[in-house]
């Protein structure tokens, strides 16, 4: 099982779909897991909105870095391929910042597992 969260009240509604033990991304600026909840998921820290804002340069891309952390962690996807299509989808003038987004997004995923 596998959840993403960035804010409070989407990770409190929807916490208890995922299986013991399974990974839950969150944003840790803005959601704060209960030790009990730290007990029963493997839970990572990836500060999303913070990647996108500082790293990037545009908050708008957090859902980009969100997808890529999701594709690298999960690793249901392939990830070039996932990567392509987005490129696809969004404006030619905004595809430079989207894949660095998705870049920085596979770079935190693979940092995830670098650490355990």
């Amino acid at each position: 099982d596998f959840m993403l969260a960035t804010a409070q009240s989407s990770y409190d509604a929807f916490k208890n779909g995922v299986k013991k033990d399974g990974v839950i991304v969150i944003e840790p600026n803005l959601v704060a897991p209960s030790d009990e909840d730290r007990a029963s998921f493997k839970i990572y820290e990836i500060p999303i909105i913070t990647i996108a804002k500082y790293e990037v340069g545009n908050v708008i891309t957090q859902s980009v870095v969100a997808l890529a952390i999701a594709v690298g962690l999960s690793r249901c996807m392939d990830s070039g391929l996932v990567k392509e299509q987005m490129l696809r989808s969004v404006p030619e003038k905004t595809r430079a910042l989207n894949e660095k987004a998705y870049d920085l997004g596979m770079k935190y995923a693979r940092e995830v597992f670098e650490t355990e």
